[in-house]
């Protein structure tokens, strides 16, 4: 489980886990996501918005008797770990499960939830095949897009500007860079006037990019998509704007954190960036006011996918896991496989250091 030891709310320093406080209750879900290593800042936002919801299902919806509890998972991003934490979830009787963040792990930990009569929903693993296995159908649901979805979308950006002809495209080695690489590539190369100038992995959690920033501004690109998190993507665009002060850069919706922006600072300016559609005012002013930073990550993602749960908890007295899952699958926002029917995808520009939806 992640760390227990509350954070005050004029706690200002950078710490290396997420300090959460567990919710009590007389009922209890899991909320799972990596809170150590490269990707917690992206895992933090999970927890702390899925928190925020149970916390207000609990003051307004929740009657005497039936507090709905929190298990916190630190995976931390690897799939050896989330299997270990998925046994716990399962002894735990948890009546769904808020997460994973990686796809890889969502993937091997459905195959756990789903035999135990556990749903999870994901508010950020966006791999096709989560979703389009038979054997977890029913118990596997997502409130984000998928890599296909985030590879046309931003083929589609690309495509619609004539000014861009030469793309450059980066991306780590995971399956979530792969697969979105791949999906964007397949889609530029549809059009004879872009030409794809460099296509390759970066290494990653280093902060020296420089070689690998001069040989792709070598090539001469009209903009460099890139496809990872928002650490490396931090470190990379300094190095990109170091040989190029004028080269376009695209991330995709790993690099919407606002960790982004502070890493790379003014070299962020301009920069654009997909991600998950911005939360609601109402939900984006109680997040900012009770963690003290800005809304980025999945917050708007995670209440969404909370709200849901709880909502089917609710619905099936606060029991029975098997039919919480069922009542997943009827549940209008999704679609026969447990997928967004109407996924909210849009792209950020870097503005004044906030992220800004691009007009």
């Amino acid at each position: 489980m992640g760390s227990c030891a509350k954070r005050t709310a004029d706690d200002k320093t950078k710490t290396e886990t997420l300090e959460v406080q567990t919710l009590e209750g007389n009922h209890y879900i899991a909320i799972a996501a990596p809170l150590t290593g490269p990707y917690r800042e992206l895992g933090n936002t999970i927890v702390e918005a899925a928190t925020m919801a149970v916390e207000e299902f609990n003051a307004n919806e929740a009657p005497e008797g039936h507090k709905i509890g929190t298990i916190i998972i630190d995976d931390g991003g690897i799939v050896s770990e989330g299997i270990a934490r998925a046994e716990i979830v399962k002894a735990q009787n948890a009546l769904g499960v808020i997460g994973h963040l990686n796809s890889e792990i969502s993937m091997e930990v459905s195959n756990i939830y789903s035999k135990s009569n556990i749903a999870e929903i994901s508010p950020a693993s966006t791999n096709p095949k989560l979703t389009e296995r038979p054997e977890v159908k029913g118990y596997v649901f997502r409130t984000i897009g998928t890599d296909r979805q985030l590879g046309e979308l931003a083929a589609d950006y690309v495509l619609s500007k004539a000014e861009i002809k030469k793309v450059a495209v980066l991306y780590n080695d995971r399956p979530y860079g792969v697969s979105v690489a791949s999906e964007f590539v397949r889609e530029i190369a549809k059009d004879s006037n872009k030409e794809l100038v460099f296509y390759q992995t970066i290494p990653v959690r280093t902060s020296e990019h420089k070689e690998t920033a001069d040989r792709v501004i070598g090539t001469k690109p009209d903009i460099v998509f890139f496809v990872g998190e928002y650490n490396d993507a931090g470190y990379l665009i300094k190095a990109l704007k170091k040989a190029n002060p004028n080269i376009k850069f695209f991330g995709g919706e790993g690099v919407h954190q606002q960790q982004f922006i502070e890493i790379a600072g003014k070299d962020a300016e301009g920069a654009l960036v997909i991600g998950a559609g911005p939360a609601p005012d109402a939900i984006k002013s109680k997040y900012e006011q009770r963690f003290k930073k800005v809304s980025t990550g999945y917050v708007s993602t995670t209440y969404s996918a909370t709200k849901a749960l709880l909502a089917a908890i609710k619905a099936n007295n606060y029991k029975d896991s098997k039919a919480i899952a069922k009542t997943l699958s009827q549940n209008a926002m999704f679609d026969p496989n447990g997928d967004l029917i109407k996924p909210d995808f849009v792209i950020y520009k870097v503005s004044g250091s906030k992220f800004v939806v691009n007009q």
